[in-house]
């Protein structure tokens, strides 16, 4: 019966190094080691104790392919000996300083120490080959990940040898070295707001903060409240980096300011709201113009054109949208008159597009609103004038190809929302103070130009950087950034019933 290392590695006891390698290879090929990470470290301790009790002239780091048998023993080539040896020492010494047996933080010396043996490694030509590279690869993605942080100096390094950046969405790619490419990212993210010329510096200061003191004037919670976000949006790991009672602090905070003056606090401005489309019957809400009418109006293209499916889809998701596709193609197929016929049209999109904007669902909205900043940003820095020109749902000469498909799209899921209410637009609406103050944060501007931009007067540029900061600080404020973002559409007009109800 074996046991031990030989009942781990199931053979029985051998002397015989390809023997041993061989029996450690069929083991790992039947083996998911990522489900069974203790199988695994278990397996490829009982391979080292196995050749460890083997006398050989060398002892590789990694597992390299079997050799051929040779007819004639040579003896080893003594450079060859040497370079073996000395990378057996970069990887002795390499795992005993990420794995020292104790939970102290590594000093610099031995931060030092591990980013030089770790480099020694990753410098070994036999990388070149694509067998070893690849058992190397696993190796180092499951030594550095289960050595954070000490293996941190060493992240960067094997990440540019392996490519695991540029292959981060690569289904392929391990877990492990999924969790090496996120934790670089939080790293470089630290480093960057580390920097004190970053404009999110001191917010970065004040949630590491550990003693009691209150936070500076200088330090208003909204740049602490945005940095918040980012961290839990794109860099999760980096909350637990900060101090708790910091970050509690900035989740239970009230609607107080610090660092402006009081008017501000309770400032609310009453700004008009150019929209895209007019009421007028001049074909100009759509990207596109309705496809002219040379034959029979078919409700299902009408359908497809307006909503991207087919008369019965439609029916599906909005049955009065069908019923109203279905009787505007009966009125334009009165009569021949194809001015009419494009007139039915294009005050069915007005209509739908209006209450569908009006009905929008909260997603929608915010979607439409990360649309119209992305645009106006791509103008921003070479043509304000069109920066301020673009509002969805845009024209023709403002869209690019990607832009068209990606509004088509929002256009699509706005109609399908819509009802047969009318709808209203008064062209105001009001922006809180704590969104002022965000967009103040957001945009540069100092105060009366940010009055005057939202007046729609000064310069074009300032309109611009107001209009872009105006959405960016609706999407981030939550509750009252959803009621600014709802306030800017349509409304149902009142003491309309609902005819779905």
């Amino acid at each position: 019966m074996r046991h031990g290392i030989w009942a781990t590695l199931d053979i029985d006891p051998t002397t015989d190094r390809s023997a041993i390698r061989k029996a450690y290879a069929a083991r790992l090929k039947a083996m998911d080691v990522d489900a069974d990470p203790v199988g695994f470290a278990a397996l490829r301790a009982a391979r080292d104790a196995a050749l460890a009790g083997v006398e050989a002239d060398v002892e590789p780091a990694f597992d390299p392919a079997p050799a051929p048998p040779e007819p004639v023993k040579l003896e080893p080539d003594p450079e060859i000996a040497a370079f073996h040896d000395a990378i057996n020492g970069h990887f002795h010494a390499f795992e005993a300083l990420l794995f020292p047996g104790h939970a102290a933080p590594p000093t610099p010396e031995e931060l030092a120490a591990i980013e030089h043996h770790g480099l020694a490694l990753l410098a070994d030509p036999r990388l070149e080959q694509v067998d070893f590279a690849a058992s190397a690869e696993r190796w180092f993605a499951e030594t550095l990940s289960a050595g954070i942080p000490r293996s941190d100096p060493l992240l960067e390094p094997a990440a540019a040898t392996f490519g695991w950046i540029d292959r981060r969405d690569d289904y392929a790619l391990s877990a492990e070295a999924r969790a090496i490419v996120e934790r670089i990212g939080a790293i470089r993210f630290t480093k960057l707001v580390a920097d004190p010329a970053h404009r999110l510096h001191r917010a970065w200061v004040e949630l590491n903060r550990s003693d009691d003191r209150r936070a500076p004037l200088w330090n208003p919670n909204g740049p602490r409240k945005e940095i918040l976000s980012l961290i839990r949006d794109r860099f999760p790991m980096v909350e637990s980096w900060l101090e708790p009672r910091r970050v509690a602090d900035v989740d239970s905070a009230t609607s107080t300011f610090t660092g402006w003056s009081v008017w501000l606090v309770i400032f609310v401005i009453v700004a008009g709201l150019r929209i895209a489309f007019s009421y007028s019957p001049q074909p100009n809400i759509l990207p596109d113009q309705p496809p002219r009418i040379n034959y029979v109006a078919e409700p299902n293209q009408i359908a497809r054109d307006l909503t991207g499916m087919g008369l019965m889809q439609v029916r599906a998701v909005n049955p009065g949208l069908a019923d109203a596709i279905r009787s505007t193609s009966d009125a334009m197929n009165i009569g021949s008159d194809k001015r009419r016929a494009e007139e039915a049209l294009i005050d069915l999109s007005q209509r739908r597009l209006r209450s569908g904007l009006a009905n929008a669902p909260e997603a929608l909205l915010r979607e439409i609103a990360q649309f119209e900043i992305d645009a106006k940003t791509a103008f921003a820095a070479t043509d304000p004038i069109q920066c301020n020109d673009f509002q969805f749902p845009a024209g023709d000469k403002l869209l690019t190809a990607a832009t068209s498909e990606r509004q088509t799209a929002l256009i699509h899921r706005v109609i399908l929302a819509s009802d047969e209410r009318p709808t209203t637009f008064s062209g105001r609406f009001e922006i809180p103070g704590a969104i002022v103050e965000d967009m103040l944060r957001r945009s540069g501007l100092s105060e009366n130009r940010l009055v005057e931009a939202l007046s729609n007067k000064g310069e074009h540029a300032d309109i611009c950087r107001m209009e872009i900061a105006l959405r960016e600080a609706a999407l981030t404020e939550g509750k009252a950034g959803m009621k600014l973002l709802r306030a800017m559409q349509p409304k149902v007009s009142p003491a309309t019933p609902n005819p779905s109800n």
